[in-house]
């Protein structure tokens, strides 16, 4: 009898324990949620945000795509878009196109971190997850969709072939990121920036949702904050990284004069030496690095 009572005792006790945890669902929202409205934001605000936006609600909606293969119900082509030509110039005169890939949708991206050791090698990955981002880039090429109107705006031809090429290598540059394991080479500033940041934290999954949803996965997009007319902060790259106007150029009708601190502007102090410039953030490789490092402090937050 004292032995049945001991083991109810214990069940109502851990059933206590998990009604007070959140779910991990709630979790990966709030991390989601974070990514998109400000790391600096309560779990409480964000999820009051999410009450008002199906931002969260998507890239789970991908999350879940990526992870089994059920396509989400609401297939969205569209991505934000705030588009400024001058900025697009920029970009463009900086790509590293050299021929060394044959489709030039990755010869244009294809620019490695500043440090090998940011660039991991994969023995496999997973070819369902290639298959599902084909699937992605493949309805989106065949509609003329977001993705296909940014290969227009670079002046980039892509193939059939080069959208099953590209898929390859976005899912190898995510699984290799997951890898990483960086610690901060800067002092002070915030409790975010924690000294060592774990980037096998975030699923793969979740990094290619993110990117989907921000960029639909073309490395060279961006959209554009403008104030009176003046561009004052610039989205970039797959996983869409704020960078302040500044640290793009110096070019007097773009930005403030003033530098400051955004997402890019942060990350790249604390975790790499300052050594990445902001168009690099267009670089597969740097682009998914940048989002998986982001992620990794959210998850670290409210995990």
């Amino acid at each position: 009898m004292r032995f049945v009572l001991i083991v109810v005792l214990l069940v109502f006790l851990s059933s206590c324990i998990v009604l007070n945890e959140p779910s991990s669902d709630e979790n990966l929202r709030i991390v989601v949620l974070a990514y998109r409205f400000g790391y600096n934001l309560s779990e409480e605000e964000l999820l009051q945000i999410a009450e008002r936006t199906s931002y969260d609600d998507e890239v789970l909606a991908y999350y879940e795509y990526f992870r089994t293969g059920n396509l989400p119900k609401f297939f969205q082509t569209k991505a934000a878009e705030i588009y400024d030509q001058r900025i697009l110039n920029i970009l463009k005169e900086n790509l590293p196109i050299d021929e060394t890939a044959s489709a030039t949708i990755i010869d244009a991206f294809d620019e490695p971190p500043a440090k090998n050791e940011w660039d991991p090698q994969v023995d496999q990955i997973d070819q369902d997850l290639v298959q599902r981002v084909h699937a992605l880039l493949l309805n989106d090429w065949k509609i003329k969709g977001f993705f296909y109107s940014w290969c227009e705006k670079y002046s980039i031809g892509v193939s059939e072939e080069d959208l099953s090429l590209y898929a390859q290598f976005l899912v190898n540059a995510c699984e290799a990121s997951s890898k990483l394991t960086l610690k901060k080479t800067s002092e002070g500033y915030s409790t975010f920036f924690t000294d060592e940041v774990d980037l096998s934290l975030v699923p793969t999954e979740l990094v290619l949702a993110i990117c989907y949803v921000e960029s639909k996965f073309f490395p060279g997009a961006f959209r554009c904050e403008i104030k009176d007319g003046t561009v004052r902060a610039i989205s970039v790259g797959l996983g869409q990284i704020l960078v302040d106007a500044d640290s793009l150029t110096t070019q007097q009708d773009i930005g403030d004069g003033k530098k400051d601190l955004y997402t890019f502007e942060l990350l790249n102090t604390h975790y790499f030496d300052e050594l990445f410039k902001a168009t690099d953030l267009t670089q597969v490789k740097v682009g998914v690095l940048f989002c998986r490092t982001l992620l990794s402090l959210l998850m670290q937050k409210f995990r």
